[in-house]
């Protein structure tokens, strides 16, 4: 008998832009198509000394949020990618929502960009793009 497996994941997942108001209100940014680097990393300290027996000992340090990549169709006439490049170019912070909708519960990743890039790759053939790039500030908050 095969052993118990979880289902996969069969839902959608949203990129949702926060509009920075209180109660702050966020807007699903359907033109996404690509999101990357989700995620902290611990910094690691060097705690060896000398009664550490020859062998080296770590602790992890203080966390710090991923770099993140975002990117999708370029639509002439969307507010959200214009407030983007607003934030960029005002060295703006910005909190973002992935909503995992499908499977029961719904899940939601809460976090704040320091929005550092954005970038617009006109295309010939295909459909012209447009990327984003921010770096976690704080928390990633998992519900």
């Amino acid at each position: 008998m095969l052993p118990n497996v979880n289902t996969p994941f069969v839902g959608q997942v949203f990129w949702a832009v926060g509009d920075g108001a209180s109660p702050e209100i966020f807007t699903r940014y359907c033109e996404v198509d690509s999101i990357s680097g989700i995620g902290a990393a611990n910094a690691l300290i060097d705690v060896t000394t000398f009664c550490s027996n020859g062998v080296k000992e770590y602790i992890p340090g203080l966390s710090d949020g991923k770099q993140v990549t975002f990117g999708g169709n370029y639509a002439m006439n969307e507010d959200i990618q214009e407030d983007l490049i607003d934030d960029v170019e005002n060295k703006a912070k910005r909190n973002f929502e992935i909503q995992i909708d499908g499977n029961s519960p719904f899940k939601l990743f809460s976090f704040t960009l320091a929005m550092l890039d954005w970038e617009f790759d006109p295309q010939v053939a295909k459909q012209n793009v447009i990327k984003f790039i921010g770096k976690i500030t704080g928390k990633i908050v998992r519900t």
